[in-house]
């Protein structure tokens, strides 16, 4: 399988220009995209619905959202309705199917350099080693106290959804009204996917490996080699995996052609 995570700057290159058909012909090919600053109805954007654009042009994939910042925007704009919002946040899609999906709020600095609310985005998808959990986020960008705190959130989600189960676990006597199927069980496998903020071959990197215990940079399991910068002369965008995936890799790359963006696409080649 072919893995790409990309922060798109909802659509802005590197020439000022808002295109997003440039972005869909530097993702495509792959068959697990994770996107971040993917967005609805925002004026910067021309208020089009992103997701759904990339959904049109990406027919053989599930599709999965999260919004992080989900607004009220009085209508502003002729036949806009009143009940119009304004959607950012990160997206997952998925040429397997999308066994289950959950939008996993981070934690957020309360002091005077507050930003936005962060979140991860969640994906079950199956595959020849057993069920695969896939995220999709992008840390804070001021606090490294903060992004911190949004690690050790990630590594206490992957611990307690190893450990569980389903989404709906018990008994319950209408349980037929939930499930039409049997739910996939505690699985040791996952990849995080997004752009970190975080510079490869920081302190603060190793830091967060090591509280992501089990994962890897998908970088270091491969090679020591860096391939280089994503977006202004450091690598911040990731992909760590489970010690349980780490011998599937089979390669990387950075598509240093792109310009959708002001980041750059990070890709890797897995074996599910």
């Amino acid at each position: 399988m072919k893995l790409v995570t990309y922060n798109i700057h909802y659509g802005f290159g590197r020439d000022g220009t808002n295109d997003l058909d440039r972005i869909w012909a530097e993702i495509d090919g792959a068959d697990l995209i994770a996107l971040q600053e993917i967005e609805r109805f925002w004026p910067r954007s021309g208020m089009v619905d992103q997701i759904a654009m990339l959904a049109k042009r990406l027919p053989d994939h599930w599709v999965a959202f999260g919004a992080n910042l989900d607004i009220y925007s009085p209508a502003g704009f002729a036949g806009e309705p009143e009940t119009s919002r304004r959607q950012f946040g990160n997206a997952l899609f998925s040429n397997r199917p999308i066994l289950t999906q959950s939008n996993v709020s981070l934690p957020r600095s309360t002091g005077p350099e507050q930003t936005m609310q962060r979140g991860a985005l969640e994906i079950l998808i199956d595959s020849d080693c057993g069920p695969v959990r896939i995220y999709s986020t992008h840390l804070d960008y001021l606090s490294s106290t903060t992004r911190a705190d949004q690690i050790r959130a990630i590594a206490d989600r992957h611990q307690n959804m190893s450990k569980g189960g389903g989404p709906y676990e018990g008994n319950h006597a209408v349980a037929h009204e939930w499930l039409l199927g049997n739910e996939p069980g505690p699985t040791p496998h996952a990849i995080l996917l997004g752009d970190m903020n975080i510079a490869a071959g920081s302190n603060e990197h190793a830091s967060a490996l090591k509280t992501l215990t089990g994962f890897s940079d998908v970088w270091h399991a491969l090679s020591n080699e860096s391939p280089g910068a994503t977006k202004d002369g450091e690598r911040i965008d990731h992909a760590w995996v489970t010690g349980s995936l780490a011998n599937r890799l089979t390669g990387a790359w950075v598509d240093r052609r792109a310009e959708g963006s002001d980041h750059l696409p990070s890709w890797f080649e897995i074996d599910l």
